[in-house]
């Protein structure tokens, strides 16, 4: 239940993404208990006093905004409704969660499957497991791997899992219960509660965080209970600590000073805890003295908080991530702090001292550090909007590309699954518009350019709107579901409805189009227009804050873990999975991007902390760039799908081998150059496809595959496009223009050089062997310098892509001329539109851009659209809009230098 394919104004003043120690409280349980404690009202001035003035924090309480009686919520020019459309289905209509915790709740974790089944499934928490049953926590440490193939070919449905076969079952002496609840969590921990919902049974809590070796007990009205299939060898008895083994894996169990453990030499072992009601137990790394005394040290450290902080430090080019472990020391504790195993992700960045330990795990080898937190350095990957107007592309044939598609109706298309219309194929639209735009830009046809940007706009504000009906059979509407604290977009896709499956993929695409229509357009960003239900879809996937009454921190992204989650329930033996990694990519470059062309840093640096995170937990799970932590007896170096237990060479709706490869490429654009920041590891991966797919003949994804091929040899992928380019099956997010700019531009630039960092979130450098192209967007309304770690600097001027050796406009005195201007105005249901025809030149051959803006009576811009030109003239038509009442027009031609002309038409 993955992806596409499942079945089933005032910006903060510092880059720290962590709430004040005052607003932030310890853990996630306490959090909420201070709520019942505080009140509603008490919940609502505490949220207030923590965002001040300043809507950034995005903890948008729902009583801001005022429901109709229809049941729509309108957010600035946009809404979204709280009546669920008829006939479409939910969520459980009950979380299994106790009655002190509420919505939102943090659906698509490793362990989110608690909140959503009787018991849950296994929760693989590395380097342990625990499965929920009704007598409690079967508990193993997988080691060994287990391989497995569905129909017999060696190049299709390859799964390679870890082992999880129970060493034994944490419990209590009080028999069996009726479910698990959902009892507390944090940032990357959960606890669990067993005899909830009936007060006749003992009580068992227990609490599970990614990489600790710990689980930690808590229990009334019985005594604890360990049962084994097997008499466990106990190589240590302390009488409140025993060390044994079982299955040939190492345990440490500790219990309050005074506690005794029965039943030693048989295959249930017990004890009273002295009446204290509390217990851990813990993997170790190897059955010593040394090891159980190391672990007892921290074993009564129980963690009550786990919490990701992150700084996106613009000049230096990198994203800190500081993770924080919380506890409560019990009276026996003789050490601060916790035992914390760092996946390969973490332990090659990291600046913590790593103390010797290792544990196996499905992630590779895990190891550990002491205390009470780390952090690890990543530098921010090359990201790009477009790529660059470079390369051996002929003019005239990519402009006859653009035509093509300009020339199809309509151009928001249905997708070839049922419903077709659905998030997840209308998302695709807008993903493949908002990569024509810049190329029409690039090869002069502004008005190609504004089409392609007219049909995005208006079926994404159709969307963003639960008052206006779309023209396909969707109800094209977002639903906010209070139950769960979850915005579902209908008609929804491959259960993102009633499994909240995928919503970072969906909303991505979303928010990527919104993007690419505030890059020239801020102003359609505004709250007061579409940008207040354009932060709704971000906060519903990736939230920045732990105080919003509406949406959960993080949705899809795992902090610990380093990437994403696809399932929002994880009802699976092999935990959550992620098959399109690229995707999620694509997602988090969305809010990076939109950040940046709005001017929201918070948003920017969200961005930049998720990007980092995904794409290099990307390059060691899903492509195994070093070669280590796929196991080595598995036949590939490549993951279709990550899951909890391991990772399958397989898709969820096809075993095609294009596909199993081009689910982690597409889609294809400046946001994937990280794929191939490591050109002998993308050249590997190729290979193992060709080998996998009987040759380089490819009739699945051909586009999407050779613009994969452009990250190794480029030359090569432009020939394989040159020798099909009249007759191949295009993607249904690509182009032909798309492609052939991209594999162009690729010849022309070279392989990627990410050990070349600059001080703009929107750069990359590139090497063709002989000489270094540096590029870079710039954002901004006012020309500026991009210093890179190399000590190249680039000038670029606002609002513009830039590459060095390019030609600035400066001395260029001349300005432009406005040759042209007609304006017709209309009314179209709600909107007052306005359509300017229009031509503009310029005698230096600089022109770069046209700006119109719509006023109304008090000079209020009301709409504005920023078109790209270039050479010595241009001409197009641009459709402005408003739903209230406009009084002029304007447009501004300017050239590079920044030279302007202006004319004003009234109304």
């Amino acid at each position: 239940m993955t992806d596409e394919h499942s079945k089933t104004e005032t910006n903060r003043t510092t880059d720290e993404h962590s709430e004040a120690d005052e607003n932030r409280p310890l853990s996630r349980r306490g959090y909420l208990t201070g709520v019942g404690a505080l009140g509603t009202a008490g919940l609502a001035g505490r949220l207030a006093e923590a965002r001040t003035t300043s809507d950034t924090d995005r903890a948008l309480d729902a009583t801001n905004e005022a429901v109709s009686a229809s049941g729509v919520v309108d957010v600035g020019a946009g809404s979204y409704t709280t009546t669920l459309p008829s006939g479409e289905g939910t969520p459980p209509s009950e979380p299994y969660a106790t009655s002190d915790l509420s919505a939102p709740y943090p659906t698509n974790d490793w362990w989110s499957s608690v909140l959503f089944e009787q018991y849950g499934s296994a929760t693989w928490a590395h380097p342990l497991v625990g499965t929920p049953t009704s007598e409690g926590l079967d508990l193993s440490h997988p080691t060994e791997w287990l391989f497995s193939n569905q129909n017999g070919d060696a190049n299709r449905d390859n799964i390679a899992e870890m082992d999880d076969t129970t060493d034994f079952t944490l419990s209590t002496t009080g028999g069996s219960f009726a479910d698990t609840q959902c009892a507390g969590y944090g940032d990357w921990h959960t606890e669990v509660r067993w005899g909830a919902s009936d007060s006749t049974t003992p009580t068992l809590d227990l609490t599970l965080a990614q990489g600790s070796p710990f689980v930690f007990a808590e229990l009334t009205g019985a005594d604890a209970e360990l049962s084994f299939a097997s008499t466990p060898t106990v190589w240590a008895d302390q009488g409140n600590v025993l060390g044994l083994s079982v299955n040939g894996h190492h345990y440490g169990v500790f219990a309050p000073s005074g506690a005794t453990w029965s039943g030693l030499g048989s295959t249930t072992l017990t004890s009273a805890l002295g009446g204290a009601g509390y217990f851990a137990v813990a993997v170790l790394p190897e059955a010593t003295a040394t090891a159980l005394s190391r672990y007892e040290s921290y074993a009564y450290n129980q963690i009550t908080g786990t919490t990701v902080s992150w700084t996106y430090d613009q000049a230096a080019g990198e994203v800190r991530t500081t993770h924080t472990f919380e506890t409560n020391a019990r009276a026996e504790s003789s050490a601060t702090g916790t035992i914390a195993a760092l996946y390969p992700h973490q332990h090659k960045h990291t600046t913590a001292t790593l103390d010797g330990d290792t544990f196996v795990s499905p992630r590779g080898t895990m190891k550990t550090t002491t205390g009470t937190s780390f952090e690890t350095v990543l530098s921010l990957p090359p990201v790009l909007p477009y790529l660059p107007d470079v390369g051996s592309a002929d003019q005239s044939r990519l402009a006859s590309y653009v035509d093509n598609v300009e020339a199809e109706s309509p151009l928001v298309r249905a997708g070839p699954d049922d419903p077709g219309d659905g998030t997840y194929w209308t998302g695709k639209n807008y993903e493949r518009l908002a990569q024509l735009r810049p190329i029409a830009e690039q090869v002069g046809d502004a008005t190609a350019a504004d089409t392609f940007l007219t049909a995005l706009r208006e079926d994404l504000e159709t969307w963003l709107d639960a008052t206006v009906s779309g023209s396909s059979d969707s109800e094209d509407v977002f639903y906010y579901d209070d139950t769960w604290g979850a915005l579902v977009g209908y008609n929804d896709s491959f259960g993102s409805g009633p499994e909240l499956n995928d919503h970072h993929f969906h909303y991505g695409y979303y928010v990527k189009g919104a993007a690419e229509i505030a890059r020239t357009n801020p102003t359609w960003a505004d709250a007061t227009n579409y940008g207040g239900m354009v932060e709704h879809l971000i906060r519903d996937f990736a939230n920045p804050s732990r105080t919003d009454s509406m949406y959960p921190f993080l949705r899809n992204f795992a902090p610990y873990a380093g990437h994403s989650w696809a399932a929002g329930n994880p009802a699976f033996e092999l935990g959550n999975n992620q098959e399109s990694s690229s995707e999620a990519v694509n997602a988090y470059a969305a809010v990076l991007l939109y950040g940046e062309y709005t001017g929201d840093t918070e948003l920017r640096d969200l961005g930049a902390y998720l990007l980092a995170h995904e794409t290099t937990a990307v390059d060691e799970y899903w492509y195994d760039v070093d070669e280590e932590n796929h196991p080595a007896d598995w036949d590939y170096s490549y993951a279709g799908m990550v899951w909890g237990a391991g990772y399958k060479y397989d898709t969820w709706w096809t075993d095609d081998v294009e596909a199993i490869h081009g689910i982690n490429v597409l889609p294809v654009g400046g946001h994937s150059l990280s794929l191939g920041r490591n050109r002998a590891a993308a050249s590997a991966t190729y290979d193992e496809l060709v080998t996998a797919n009987g040759g380089d003949y490819f009739d699945y994804w051909p586009d999407v595959l050779w613009s994969y091929r452009a990250f190794s040899d480029p030359a090569d992928a432009l020939s394989l496009f040159e020798a099909r380019a009249s007759s191949y099956p295009v993607e249904f997010g690509e182009s032909k223009a798309h492609t052939y700019r991209w594999l162009t531009a690729m010849d022309g630039l070279g392989a990627v050089d990410d050990s070349v960092t600059a001080d703009t979130p929107l750069a990359a450098v590139f090497d063709d062997g002989t000489a270094k192209t540096y590029v870079a967007y710039n954002a901004a309304d006012t020309e500026t310098t991009v210093n890179f770690s190399d000590g190249t600097s680039l000038s670029v001027p606002a609002n513009s892509l830039a590459t060095t050796g390019g030609d600035s406009g400066s001395g260029d005195s001349s300005a432009p001329t406005i040759d042209s201007m007609s304006v017709n105005a209309y009314s179209s249901g709600a909107w007052n539109n306005a359509t300017v025809d229009w031509a503009v030149s310029d005698a230096d051959g600089d022109l770069q851009s046209v700006v119109i803006e719509l006023y109304d009576g008090s000079g209020t811009v009301l709409d504005t659209r920023n078109v790209s030109v270039s050479g010595g003239s241009a001409s197009g038509s641009t459709n402005t809009r408003s739903k209230s009442t406009p009084s002029s027009v304007s447009l501004t031609v300017t050239d590079a230098a920044g030279n302007s002309t202006t004319n004003t038409t009234s109304l």
